[in-house]
């Protein structure tokens, strides 16, 4: 029985696959609000009756796409209590540009014009709440009065470096990247070496 599970497993992970896939190549084109379920489907080479085992609508498809972006983005950005965040830096950035360059197509279309503004909103809304616990863990002083303004420059410059690697089609390694960025944040006014 475990293993007929398993077999079951592996092919829902695989329609879900050919799905996203189809989805994404759509998003190249069009806005999410343009794309049928039925385009979706035959570009998928499956019937409509597969996707509505899994999904309501186009939009709920892309909804638990980004939940799961979402829950893996959030497992990466957690700070260790135990670390400091100088030490952190580095390695996070390492494992977000990891999971960029394995996700780099679908990242590729959410930060493109046809892209879901609410995930922007959702990750601009994320990332601020992690960077408030960020520069609080580093008792940054020059935060205070300032944060939205050292915000600012991480989350935008951040994302354009990641919308430019992701666009290029990640040349870099993800360890290269990660380090351009340690790099440029350190350079760019958030100096965390004063812990």
């Amino acid at each position: 029985m475990a293993e007929t599970e398993k077999k079951e497993d592996r092919r829902v992970r695989r329609t879900k696959k050919l799905l996203t896939a189809a989805l994404t190549q759509l998003m190249q084109e069009k806005q999410i609000s343009e794309i049928t379920v039925r385009e979706l489907t035959e570009l998928a080479d499956m019937n409509r009756g597969t996707f509505y085992l899994y999904y309501k609508d186009i939009y709920d498809m892309l909804e638990k796409i980004e939940d799961s972006m979402f829950e893996a983005l959030d497992r990466i950005i957690d700070l260790e209590e135990n670390e400091s965040v100088d030490r952190q830096t580095k390695p996070i950035l390492l494992k977000l540009f990891q999971f960029i360059e394995e996700n780099q197509e679908m990242c590729r279309v959410l930060l493109s014009p046809n892209g879901d503004m609410s995930f922007l909103h959702r990750l601009n809304g994320v990332m601020r709440e992690k960077c408030l616990r960020f520069f609080r863990a580093a008792e940054a002083e020059s935060w205070d009065g300032d944060f939205d303004y050292h915000y600012n420059f991480l989350m935008f410059g951040t994302a354009g470096l990641i919308r430019a690697w992701v666009n290029r089609g990640c040349p870099e390694s993800p360890a290269q990247m990660a380090e351009l960025t340690d790099h440029m944040i350190r350079r760019g006014g958030l100096d965390l070496q004063n812990n």
